[in-house]
């Protein structure tokens, strides 16, 4: 089953159609991923689809028996009838489709370009749209709100993380030795427990002494978890595709001045942000409410504040600043909160020699109201 509705379909294919584009063609690889390929298809990964902009939709998948369980195409191609070659296959549809005409066709700024120099040496009459850039927009924005199955899927992933906090929480005051790979094992281990798939992404811990790393690396160490001062836990769910995303914060015994300042305003503006979300607010808003306050307290936040979730742990919509150079204006456009748009909100603060601290949630736009789906708080350890 696609992700995409029937509605939102429509609107890429009248897309297609404005911008002359025949046909769009979405690849996922194991070295070049793409979440398109799922939410155009169903099928899960690897694999190819192409829609017509008369909206017919042909999928090559290279494990068949996947495709029929789970994805959602007028045609699924067996690509062991073409010597296991997807250009002959592209090359058949391309022919019965639009014959010896000049063929448009449109790929995402991650298509492989060797496979595009593969389909320009044989198949003569194709030509490849020129600005892919419109393509990821077009298909961030359908993405950037969830239709009610998603919606439920990333519910379920969000109550998996729930479930998954109050361990991290028995765990940070009961397992004083441990280190930051068993609590991320631990993670691991109930997430599965809980009826997950997986972990959304390899789960980031990290102690007082290496908190103040944004994306601490590498992920989990086996120094001890519970150091003196502030640490924090970034982890999520994946379930049937969709996933959660949550950062829980520590603080470990007595902490100094200035951590006990970056703490309280990291917390301070992460309940300011989350009173601001409210449909129709732009949501570069909300970045720049939290950015001015850390710029005014004499810190900053070398990422954006926030971003959506869905087939991957970061998708549309991105709640990031406003670009000031002409070229990215050129091609930013400003987005509101919008009914079905699910998204973190995770401010921080990191400073080498004194630690880093994180707080995020998600928050979900449904049936007119804010929800904040998952519940990291604070966790203090005497």
């Amino acid at each position: 089953m696609r992700s995409i509705s029937k509605e939102k379909y429509d609107i890429l294919v009248n897309f297609l159609q404005q911008n002359e584009i025949q046909a769009l063609f979405v690849a996922d690889y194991e070295d070049s991923p793409s979440i398109n390929l799922r939410y155009l298809s169903g099928q899960p990964s690897d694999g190819m689809v192409l829609i017509t902009s008369n909206g017919e939709s042909f999928l090559i998948p290279w494990d068949l028996s996947i495709a029929e369980k789970y994805a959602e195409a007028d045609e699924i191609f067996d690509i062991s009838n073409y010597e296991y070659n997807v250009i002959l296959i592209l090359k058949e549809i391309i022919k019965k489709k639009f014959g010896d005409s000049k063929t448009i066709i449109g790929i995402c700024k991650n298509f492989p370009y060797g496979f595009v120099i593969k389909m320009k040496a044989l198949i003569s009459n194709v030509k490849f749209f020129k600005e892919p850039r419109k393509l990821d927009t077009i298909l961030g924005e359908l993405r950037a709100t969830k239709s009610d199955f998603e919606l439920k899927q990333l519910t379920k992933a969000a109550e998996i993380g729930n479930k998954a906090i109050k361990d991290i929480e028995n765990f940070a005051y009961n397992s004083s030795n441990g280190t930051e790979n068993d609590l991320s094992f631990l993670v691991r281990q109930k997430i599965a427990e809980y009826g997950a798939e997986d972990i959304a992404f390899d789960s980031l811990v990290a102690n007082s002494s290496r908190a103040h790393e944004m994306h601490c690396y590498p992920f989990a160490t086996n120094q001890k978890f519970a150091l003196p001062g502030l640490a924090l836990i970034d982890f999520g769910a994946k379930y049937q595709g969709y996933h959660s995303d949550i950062t829980v914060p520590f603080k470990f015994g007595n902490l100094t001045k200035e951590q006990e300042k970056i703490l309280e305003i990291v917390l301070q503006t992460y309940e300011g942000a989350i009173e601001m979300v409210d449909i129709g607010v732009p949501l570069w808003k909300i970045h720049d409410y939290v950015e001015q306050i850390l710029k005014n307290e004499g810190y900053s936040m070398p990422y954006s504040l926030g971003h959506g979730l869905g087939l991957s742990e970061h998708d549309s919509p991105i709640i990031s600043r406003k670009p000031k150079d002409e070229y990215a204006l050129k091609y930013w456009k400003e987005i509101l909160v919008e009914e079905g748009m699910v998204f973190t909100i995770e401010p921080g603060i990191y400073k080498q020699g004194i630690g880093g601290i994180r707080i995020e949630n998600d928050v979900m736009v449904r049936n007119g109201k804010i929800e904040v789906l998952t519940r990291s708080k604070l966790i203090e350890v005497p």
